[in-house]
């Protein structure tokens, strides 16, 4: 009763604000202490992954392909040189102009938009993905719950129905907060703090193990809190009230990252900043002021990177309808490096808005010769695909994707498509539940596989395997019917 009392308590932690789930922390654990044995790694798992259906269920995630596929290519080189690199990670980007990141039980960790636009470089961004790869791989939430076992049932259900109603109304959730937590406030600031200590540690052998500088760590903390000395109340940035950092910890920061020999860095900072801009032009709210920005910095030449201020240039063009002007301000990139896939894939985005479909396709055509199975590449070809009623070649396309391991919503969204222009309603529905379960919406799932078994009737294999995929996802279902 109490193992089942202890797991339901930490399935509800999935419904708790991102500030709140940092905040429980503590110090590493002593060798055989109980911390493993509290929940096996499968039922952490799954308990990061409810929490991150239940995020895409409240936020639009970005689903930009040429973006995640960026975030993880940093996100995965950081997990082969951390303390586990055996553990499944899935980094998403939130479309938030807060400065922020944060992890879930379960290798799920979510990075601010805003982060990445404060970010000066590509070390930076990559230090605080290591710092929050960090708090997976020691398990923080989990042991800080241990910490708390002793706490009353009661207590810890009203923290979490009040912080569940912060959800809803930030200001009685908070009030409720107070209530319920004023004695544990201290234990939680002192835990928070050995374990971002802990996590800064980590994060930096874990940074410098993958070929990025140590000591972009503390720079980045040492300009996030400079700047926070002009903010008041809660327009401090967000990263600095869950990990907060106190002139000690910089300095202990730049203390380790002296240790480390310079070495040469591997990073691809052009690529940086290109992302960087385009997801400025993605979330920004007006941009016809950004695009004169842009203009204006390209004539006083005052920019870190002029040439990734000309790609946002291009790309706030290409949003506002300019094509052409957008056209010509990316050219003069393709004439400086036309292998660059980030501009080839502008260009096809181009083409395919003044309406010359088959231009992009060859472009698309011509850049799998060059980056072969890039799953950015992929994604944005096959659109184009189906635009063009040409879905046996995205099916092609995309299958070839699944055997290289990048499933992904988009592509199971875009495969029942395709099957479905095909005439195949079996697959389609199929698909289409697949598309559904990865964003947590296990009843529409089931329901998709059920219309998915009624048009398999005619064939035993299809059926079968259907039928099986369905009792799966209805066990997952009945499980959170229980929570």
């Amino acid at each position: 009763m109490m193992k089942k009392t202890i797991t339901v308590v930490l399935l509800a932690l999935l419904s708790w604000p991102l500030n709140l789930i940092m905040a429980t922390e503590i110090a590493l654990p002593e060798i055989g202490d109980s911390a493993g044995a509290l929940i096996s790694p499968q039922q952490e798992y799954r308990i990061g992954q409810s929490f991150y259906w239940r995020i895409q269920q409240s936020t639009d995630l970005i689903d930009d392909p040429e973006v995640n596929r960026y975030l993880q290519s940093v996100g995965y080189r950081l997990v082969a040189e951390s303390a586990s690199p055996h553990l499944s990670f899935t980094f998403f980007m939130v479309p938030a102009s807060s400065v922020n990141a944060f992890a879930a039980p379960g290798g799920f960790i979510g990075t601010h938009s805003g982060l990445v636009l404060a970010s000066e470089s590509e070390d930076e961004l990559a230090s605080v993905l290591a710092h929050e790869i960090a708090h997976v791989t020691q398990r923080h939430l989990l042991r800080g719950f241990e910490k708390q076992k002793n706490l009353s049932v009661p207590f810890t259900a009203a923290t979490i129905a009040a912080a569940l109603l912060v959800a809803v109304n930030p200001k009685a959730g908070s009030a409720a907060l107070m209530a319920v937590q004023a004695g544990g406030v201290q234990m939680q600031i002192d835990n928070t703090r050995a374990h971002e200590k802990e996590a800064d540690n980590l994060g930096m052998q874990n940074l410098v193990r993958s070929g990025f500088d140590a000591h972009a760590m503390p720079s980045f903390f040492e300009r996030l809190q400079r700047e926070s000395r002009f903010y008041t109340g809660n327009a401090v940035p967000e990263f600095l009230r869950t990990h907060p950092v106190t002139t000690n910890r910089i300095a202990e920061a730049r203390g380790r990252a002296a240790t480390y020999p310079l070495q040469r860095q591997l990073s691809d900072h052009l690529q940086f900043y290109l992302i960087r801009e385009k997801l400025r032009v993605m979330t920004v709210n007006n941009i016809g002021d950004l695009s004169q920005l842009y203009a204006e910095t390209l004539k006083t030449g005052n920019s870190l990177n002029l040439t990734a201020t000309r790609y946002g240039y291009s790309l706030a063009l290409l949003k506002l309808g300019e094509y052409t002007k957008a056209r010509q301000q990316l050219q003069i990139l393709i004439d400086e490096d036309n292998d660059r896939l980030s501009y080839q894939l502008a260009l096809a985005e181009i083409e395919i808005a003044v309406g010359r479909l088959p231009v992009a396709l060859a472009i698309y055509e011509e850049d799998q010769r060059l980056y072969p199975d890039d799953q950015a590449l992929s994604l944005m070809q096959v659109k184009a695909l189906l635009k063009a009623n040409l879905p046996e070649q995205a099916i092609k396309i995309l299958h070839r994707q699944l055997e290289l391991g990048n499933p992904s919503q988009v592509l199971y969204q875009q495969l029942a498509q395709a099957e479905s222009a095909l005439g195949h309603k079996s697959q389609s529905h199929s698909w289409l539940a697949e598309y559904y379960y990865s964003a947590g919406r296990i009843t529409q799932a089931t329901d998709q596989l059920r219309l998915a078994a009624k048009f398999a009737e005619r064939d035993e294999y299809l059926l079968a395997k259907i039928t099986a995929r369905l009792r799966e996802i209805e066990l997952t279902l009945a499980l959170m019917e229980e929570i």
